[in-house]
């Protein structure tokens, strides 16, 4: 089964990428310590801070070599006090090596002085990474506080892109530093503890792409707060530990048995080496997504996360790219209740890649009101659900509301011998979807976007918002007034430019 693609829509996307942010004046401060492990380059200099640049790091930091004009705020080892990164005129600061927010407290331990900290991050700060080596890690008990603003978005980011200027937008920059880990004491389903029950505090974990020491994740606190990311941007992160080809690598943002304490709002990764962002387990809810350009899969998820997403756009650059959500958890043999089972409601997939959605072992989940306009695959259905020729919705991936415009609705190759007739069956399962055109305005929807009947997804899911429109955007939103703008980078029609 074939259908016609948005050809020229997704040729919009793909001249664009998101702009470097030297423009941005950013600023800093921790509380440097021994370093846990795996440092990067600690030779930044002393107190070269370049040019006219007369900014000073806010006392407690070092000072390094000054990136793109900016004075550079060296932020190194484990913080285990409260600390705050001040936006400061002309500051940026820099992960030296791996930053660990405290110390690890374990499934179920109570944070206390001395092994649990809070980072807070104030509105308009660059922090940024030199090399692979450079990244953050919020442990167990911790919290990290990147409270943005539209006008003053966070910005994590490679000195590479600084250095690159405003009105570069990238290309295919990717894994020019390491990128963020967030680990939490939530439920997972996939436990490394031999014998370990799922979804309880026994139940642990290593996070991918941390070492010496490794980091845990997992516990039994559904509720756990991690903190709050709001306005924040991740550029050019990505990074495979040895040996090549290990797939144990950095993503943009890599959230552990995060809890649904955590406020996940207006979020971006751009070109990322790996995937944009992966749910590893947890209960964690994200609104107002962005991604774009990311060199893996955009959105991936495993071992049991039974959180929502609400609100994505996601786009897909020429050169770089695998399937846009790649869904897995807990082998196919294994009984339902382990499987990965979320909620993805209003989103908006372009691309032409590899596969729109490849479902792998061990997941369920729902997509509702969504607009997939794709020069590929829509589907790769490889081994999800219960693995049978037919569709179940209490055991198989559903789709209720989408519009899929896509070159096959699924993959002739590569695929378990039941795919062929899975994934056709899942999207006949709801009168709802439409298997057609798109009439993709940039971003926005057009008028067969709009005559899809939507479903209210705070039906399926209390946590998310009523809404009665498929796709990322209101058919009623302009490009000047919806919640992308001004923050994002890298959408046509929205953001060009950061």
């Amino acid at each position: 089964m074939s259908f016609r693609s948005s050809v020229s829509v997704l040729a919009l996307l793909l001249a664009a990428a998101c702009s470097s942010g030297s423009d941005i004046a950013s600023p800093g401060a921790t509380t440097p310590t021994t370093p846990p492990g795996n440092g990067g380059d600690t030779g930044n200099g002393g107190g070269d801070n370049g040019g006219d640049n007369t900014a000073e790091c806010p006392t407690g930091f070092a000072e390094g070599d000054s990136v793109a004009g900016l004075t550079t705020c060296l932020i190194s080892g484990a913080i285990l006090t409260d600390t705050t990164l001040s936006a400061v005129d002309g500051v940026a600061y820099r992960l030296n090596g791996r930053v660990d927010v405290g110390i690890d407290i374990g499934a179920s331990g109570q944070a206390a002085d001395g092994d649990s900290a809070v980072l807070t991050i104030e509105p308009g700060v660059i922090v940024y990474g030199d090399n692979g080596a450079d990244h953050l890690v919020v442990n167990r008990g911790s919290q990290l506080i990147a409270d943005g603003e539209a006008s003053a978005p966070i910005i994590f980011t490679s000195s590479a892109d600084l250095e690159r200027g405003a009105g570069d937008f990238g290309g295919d920059s990717i894994g020019e530093w390491g990128g963020l880990v967030i680990l939490g004491q939530a439920p997972i389903s996939n436990c490394s503890v031999p014998g370990a029950t799922p979804y309880t505090a026994d139940c642990l974990n290593v996070i991918e792409g941390v070492q010496n020491p490794n980091a845990e994740y997992g516990g039994a606190e559904a509720g756990d707060n991690s903190g709050v990311l709001r306005y924040v941007q991740v550029r050019f992160a990505g990074n495979e530990l040895p040996p090549a080809g290990s797939g144990n690598e950095l993503n943009g943002i890599s959230f552990g048995g995060v809890g649904s304490g955590t406020t996940l709002e207006y979020i971006q990764v751009h070109n990322n080496a790996d995937d944009g962002i992966e749910m590893f387990g947890g209960s964690a809810d994200i609104k107002y997504l962005v991604l774009t350009g990311n060199d893996d899969d955009s959105i991936d998820t495993d071992n049991g996360w039974n959180g929502s997403i609400q609100y994505a756009v996601v786009t897909q650059r020429e050169n770089g790219g695998d399937n846009i959500n790649e869904a897995s958890s807990a082998g196919a043999d294994q009984d339902a209740s382990v499987r990965s089972n979320y909620v993805l409601s209003n989103f908006t997939f372009v691309g032409d890649r590899s596969n729109a959605f490849r479902l792998n072992t061990g997941t369920i989940s729902t997509y509702v009101n969504g607009v997939v306009s794709y020069g590929a695959e829509c589907f790769r259905w490889q081994d999800a659900g219960d693995d049978n020729a037919t569709f179940d919705a209490a055991q198989d991936p559903s789709f209720q509301s989408v519009l899929f415009d896509c070159s096959e609705l699924t993959a002739q190759d590569n695929s378990s011998a039941n795919g062929l007739i899975v994934a056709p069956l899942a999207v006949a399962a709801d009168p709802n979807n439409v298997v057609g055109t798109s009439s993709l305005s940039g971003l926005f929807p057009g008028a067969n976007e709009a005559a899809v009947t939507a479903v209210d997804p705070s039906t399926i899911d209390p946590v998310l918002d009523a809404t009665d429109y498929i796709g990322a955007f209101s058919a009623t939103e302009t490009p000047t007034a919806n919640w992308a703008a001004g923050w994002s980078c890298g959408l046509p029609g929205i953001s060009n430019d950061c």
